[in-house]
């Protein structure tokens, strides 16, 4: 009896662990914490930047949860593999931050309106990873190669902080020099519709919609068509992410236009170097026309 008793016990016992073990195999399948799921909208950190350096300034409701430290780094790892420094080395701040209705896929901005040598650089995480929490590398490329773009076009190299007495294309940030890019490209490809452009309103989407429409063969994408320094960024991101242009139309001229600068070729090589990943342009830019049309009266293309 006093057997039978033992026997029992160190059955049960046996049962309660395999039942155990079982359970705990069952828990490493899921996330270990449900709320690292959860997406969260606002201000996810600010940082300051020095080369691949980051130092935390703040963080926001949005740092917590899916947009955790470890993805923070990921991006900005992804970032940094893909952009070489001296590509980047005006810009000093960046925020990331996070909204899935905010059409802003990212963004420069001069520190100091009077120094335009120092720059900070946003990310919405949201166009980082897709609905199924998926990292997007291709579009997540394009975009931070259009927002380099900005930085190499608009720095105290191209431009001249001034309040008037411009000859040159203004960017807004001041006046570009004769030989700047932006200087050259607007020449070139913007000086006969400027005027046509300004007269749209800038929170008038159908307006930028229809002058694209009217001048399709002339931009690469749609958000090209807004204005001269949005036109360049999109024009050199599909210089550096797509393949060289066969056709002589104005916009397969503007992607061509690089090519007329040694150090931009050298760039655009050392960022296709660091590719690791598919880049299918047609999608990324399909993607890109969806939000921008989203926003207009017009039913996307794609």
């Amino acid at each position: 009896m006093k057997a039978s008793k033992f026997l029992l016990r160190i059955f049960t016992l046996l049962l309660v662990a395999f039942v155990f073990s079982c359970e705990r195999e069952a828990d490493d399948e899921a996330p270990f914490d449900q709320a690292d799921q959860t997406r969260k909208s606002g201000l996810v950190a600010r940082y300051a930047v020095n080369g691949n350096d980051l130092s935390l300034i703040n963080s926001g409701p949005a740092a917590s949860g899916f947009f955790n430290q470890a993805r923070q780094n990921e991006f900005w790892n992804f970032f940094t593999n893909l952009i070489p420094a001296d590509a980047r080395s005006v810009m000093k701040e960046l925020e990331l931050f996070a909204d899935a209705d905010d059409g802003t896929a990212a963004y420069v901005s001069a520190i100091d309106q009077n120094d335009l040598s120092v720059w900070e650089m946003g990310h919405n995480l949201d166009f980082v990873w897709d609905r199924n929490n998926q990292f997007v590398p291709g579009e997540t490329a394009y975009t931070s190669v259009h927002e380099v773009a900005h930085l190499l076009t608009l720095d105290h190299t191209q431009v001249n902080v001034t309040n008037g007495g411009c000859n040159n294309f203004f960017t807004g940030e001041g006046c570009s020099t004769s030989n700047s890019y932006i200087n050259q490209f607007y020449n070139r490809f913007w000086s006969d519709i400027f005027d046509e452009n300004q007269r749209i309103r800038q929170d008038d989407f159908d307006g930028y919609y229809q002058f694209y429409q009217k001048y399709r063969n002339r931009f690469v994408s749609e958000y090209a068509a807004t204005n001269p320094g949005e036109d360049i960024a999109e024009s050199f991101a599909t210089y550096v992410m797509g393949d060289a242009p066969t056709g002589n139309s104005i916009a397969a001229q503007k992607v061509k236009f690089f090519d007329d600068f040694p150090e931009l070729v050298t760039l655009k090589n050392q960022i296709k170097a660091n590719i690791n990943f598919d880049v299918n342009l047609g999608n990324i830019l399909g993607e890109r026309s969806k939000r921008f049309t989203s926003q207009t009266g017009a039913q996307p293309r794609f």
